[in-house]
C-alpha cells in the first residue's frame, strides 16, 4: 500500500490573544489529493487557523508544516506550495485585475506569457471578461473574489487554503469552483476550506473537521456523519448537536413580543 503524502499538518497549535485562547491544542492533517472542510460557528477559530497555516499569524504554541516544512522556521520553503484565498481579497485597487495577476506572477518569478492560455480559461470560467483590464476599484465584491481565486491558482500550488469558500460568489461561480477543486484533487492538489454553508462541505469535502470555541470537537467523513446521526441524518444535524442549534424558544419569544407591540400600535 502506497503511503499518502501529507500536505498540511497542524501540530498542537494554540493561539492566545491578550490572555484569551482563540485556538487550543489543535491537531489536523490534510493529505495530498484530499479536500478537507473546516467548520465552526463565528468566533470558533477558523480564520485564525487559516492565517496561521499561511504564515500571516504566528502560533503561540505548536507549529504548522507544509509538505514537511515548518511555517514558522522555514516560511519561504513552506509558502511556495500554498495558494491562499482569504475571505476578503488582498488586491491593489488602483491596478487592473490583469496588473494584480502580473504582480503575483512576478513575485513567483513566472513568465505570464507561458500561462496566458491557462489564465484566459480561468477568466472565461469565472466570467470576468473585459473587467480583467479595468481598475479593481470598479469591481464588485464578487469580482474581487474571482480575481483572488485566479491569483491563488496562477503558480500551480500543491495546497489550496480557502477561507469562506462561497463568500461573495454567485451560484454559477460556486459550482465552477467546486468542479475546479475536484479536478485539481485528481491531480494531487490538497485543499483546506472553511464555510458556513454546510451543504457545500457535505458535497465537496472528503473529510470534515468541526471546531468550537477553539477546540476540535469532531472529525470524520460524510459517511461517518450518516453513521453517527439518527436515521442517517445530515451534517446539519450533527453540527447543531455538537455546537448548538437555533434558539427556537427565544426566537418565538421575540416574535410574540414583536406581535404584541405591533397590536398595541394598531399595526
Amino acid at each position: 500500500m502506497v503511503s499518502k503524502v501529507v500536505a498540511l499538518v497542524f501540530d498542537r497549535v494554540t493561539k492566545v490573544y491578550d490572555g484569551t485562547s482563540a485556538v487550543v491544542n489543535f491537531d489536523m492533517r490534510v493529505n495530498e489529493g484530499e479536500i478537507v472542510a473546516l467548520l465552526g460557528p463565528n468566533g470558533s477559530g477558523k480564520t485564525t487557523l487559516m492565517r496561521i497555516s499561511t504564515g500571516i499569524l504566528r502560533p503561540t504554541e505548536g507549529d504548522v508544516y507544509i509538505f514537511g516544512n515548518s511555517i514558522t522556521k522555514e516560511p519561504i520553503k513552506a509558502k511556495k506550495y500554498i495558494g491562499f484565498v482569504p475571505e476578503e481579497a488582498y488586491v491593489y485597487e488602483n491596478l487592473s485585475g490583469f496588473e494584480n495577476i502580473s504582480l503575483v506572477a512576478d513575485l513567483w518569478r513566472l513568465d505570464l506569457r507561458e500561462h496566458e492560455d491557462e489564465l484566459m480559461r480561468l477568466v472565461q470560467i469565472l466570467e470576468m471578461g473585459q473587467a480583467l483590464y479595468q481598475p479593481v476599484s470598479t469591481y464588485s465584491a464578487g469580482m474581487k473574489r474571482k480575481l483572488a481565486i485566479i491569483m491563488a491558482l496562477i503558480h500551480h500550488p500543491q495546497l489550496l487554503i480557502i477561507d469562506e469558500i462561497t463568500a461573495n460568489l454567485d451560484p454559477k461561480s460556486i459550482a465552477s469552483l467546486e468542479v475546479i477543486l475536484t479536478g485539481l484533487k485528481k491531480q494531487g492538489v490538497a485543499t483546506l476550506f472553511t464555510t458556513h454553508i454546510l451543504e457545500v462541505a457535505e458535497v465537496l469535502a472528503d473529510r470534515i473537521v468541526i471546531i468550537h470555541k477553539g477546540r476540535k470537537i469532531w472529525e470524520g467523513s460524510p459517511r461517518d456523519i450518516r453513521a453517527e446521526t439518527a436515521e442517517g441524518g445530515r451534517l446539519r444535524d450533527l453540527y447543531f448537536e455538537l455546537t448548538g442549534g437555533p434558539e427556537y424558544e427565544t426566537i418565538m419569544e421575540f416574535l410574540r413580543m414583536r406581535e404584541k407591540i405591533g397590536r398595541s400600535r394598531g399595526i
